[in-house]
């Protein structure tokens, strides 16, 4: 090969190279860094609009997907505040039963009516009880929705314990209320019901009632499963245009660190022929 002082084209090519080889191991070696296949609109301008709409889809989905939770939390509180008020108005049940006793003493009936009224309590404080500062009982229903835009509106609450509970709670009724005569020639009064019909009236609208917190429980919870799978996937398509294969990359940067140090060696190598000849020149052979 002939020597020569003109430009060393070989170096210039190798530079270029290596020019080329070290973006390649620093785009390697960022994608590593951060996890992202696409760090920036010019590794993919693309790819990174569609990524950008995935995660804002995502995210919407997700606080959707808390929301309808709240709501299903709302309604287990209810439900338990229903199951606890049957047990309550059950409790009542039992002790008029205990009342009605012929070998009740006077002192065993005020012991009863004592209990009866501490139940009677009870029942009012639940009907008062909130979840978040929100009441849990009340005849306004409120929704939820169980989209991101917002076009599938979820109804839930809306129970109002107070009203099937009737007049139960109030002071005026005791477990001495008047009750039907039992002369079956007696036409009793309509608007005259004895404590037993009140609180067989109200466990019945109780039931009935956690009937209904049970089914809004149930939508709200196929709701609330489907967000979730829809989440999954929007963050696995998500994934797929965003994210680095790590294996692929580290793969990548081993070869392009191995290119780079060839490189390095080519330039040294192309320096040392230009060396070459500056040395010709500079000590010619002694005749």
């Amino acid at each position: 090969m002939a020597l020569s002082i003109g430009g060393n084209y070989g170096m210039l090519r190798s530079l270029n190279n290596l020019r080329s080889t070290q973006s390649k191991m620093n785009k390697s070696m960022e994608r590593i860094s951060s996890g992202l296949r696409i760090n920036s609109a010019a590794d993919d301008a693309g790819g990174l609009a569609m990524g950008m709409k995935l995660s804002l889809e995502v995210a919407k989905t997700e606080n959707v997907q808390s929301n309808v939770a709240n709501a299903k939390s709302f309604v287990e509180a209810q439900s338990s505040a229903l199951e606890t008020a049957a047990d309550i108005v059950s409790e009542m049940k039992t002790l008029k039963t205990q009342y009605d006793d012929a070998t009740a003493t006077a002192d065993d009936k005020a012991t009863y009516q004592s209990e009866f009224e501490n139940l009677q309590g009870q029942l009012t404080m639940l009907t008062g009880e909130k979840f978040n500062g929100e009441a849990l009982f009340g005849s306004s229903p409120k929704q939820v929705s169980t989209t991101s835009d917002g076009s599938r509106l979820v109804n839930f609450g809306g129970i109002d314990l107070a009203a099937k509970l009737g007049s139960l709670t109030d002071n005026s009724v005791t477990l001495a209320t008047a009750t039907v005569a039992d002369d079956p020639s007696t036409v009793p009064d309509e608007s005259v019901t004895s404590v037993e019909d009140q609180m067989d009236n109200a466990f019945d609208g109780i039931t009935s009632l956690i009937g209904t917190a049970g089914g809004h429980s149930s939508t709200l919870g196929f709701a609330s499963s489907y967000l979730e799978s829809k989440a999954a996937n929007l963050e696995a398509a998500r994934s797929r245009v965003m994210d680095a294969d790590i294996v692929e990359e580290s793969t990548n940067l081993s070869k392009y660190t191995m290119q780079y140090e060839a490189t390095v060696a080519a330039i040294a190598q192309a320096n040392s022929t230009q060396q070459t000849v500056m040395e010709l020149l500079l000590f010619p052979e002694k005749k």
